[in-house]
């Protein structure tokens, strides 16, 4: 457990010198905050429409987390230091668990700084907090899913754009299914729907906290975990 938190501190702080988190940070905060801005002019309740905000800050999510961590493994691989990191006395799941920890304390460390939005709201109007909340705990599972995904992208191949584009790809298939649900039978549609992104957030989005969705995003993040341990493992033997 002490080597996975001095790696994730370590990559944290990482990330602070690398100019590509700034860009990816003002990105995710720049968005959310022109779209928050753009809704509040709507003649809708508050909480309404602030949902339609948590909907496109998770879209936004899934389109930084590639980014985000394209360089979690990728550079460690192209500068030939993951090797040199594997020989010393951390296991691989330290490594590959500090690393994803580090991914998830930027993206809690966004949402945290997106909780302004409603406590601006409530100073204007009545606000559900359940509801908010509930979405909020949504963005953060959902979170831990993208961020997985992203780890298994940058642990399969060296290059950095490689790693973001792949992690994309399996994003948006998970993201799509959705929408192709709709024009399948029904029994394959109800799969497709189990399995989107999409199916699973909206109920948190609604102010449903379903453990079924927790477990869903939850598994998703530990599976894709898991088979970046299982790359790095690999790169022992080779």
């Amino acid at each position: 457990m002490r080597a996975t938190l001095t790696i994730a501190l370590k990559e944290f702080r990482g990330y602070f010198i690398a100019p590509m988190a700034y860009v990816v940070v003002l990105f995710f905060l720049g968005v959310s905050g022109l779209i928050f801005v753009l809704t509040m002019a709507m003649p809708q309740a508050a909480t309404n429409h602030y949902r339609g905000v948590m909907q496109s800050m998770v879209f936004i999510t899934l389109m930084m987390a590639p980014v985000l961590t394209m360089s979690l493994l990728a550079l460690e691989r192209g500068r030939g230091t993951l090797e040199l990191l594997m020989t010393r006395p951390v296991s691989d799941w330290s490594i590959v668990l500090g690393k994803y920890l580090a991914a998830v304390m930027i993206y809690t460390g966004l949402l945290i700084v997106t909780l302004l939005y409603p406590l601006l709201m409530s100073v204007g109007g009545e606000v559900e907090w359940g509801t908010i909340l509930s979405g909020y705990v949504g963005m953060f599972c959902a979170g831990l899913a993208f961020m997985g995904i992203g780890l298994f992208g940058s642990a399969i191949t060296a290059d950095q754009i490689a790693a973001a584009l792949s992690a994309f790809f399996i994003l948006l298939f998970f993201w799509i299914m959705g929408f192709v649900a709709q024009s399948v039978p029904s029994g394959l549609g109800d799969v497709l729907n189990h399995l989107s992104f999409i199916e699973g957030y909206l109920e948190f989005a609604k102010g449903v906290i379903d453990l079924k969705n927790v477990v869903y995003f939850l598994s998703l993040a530990g599976f894709f975990v898991f088979l970046a341990e299982r790359v790095v493992e690999s790169r022992r033997s080779v």
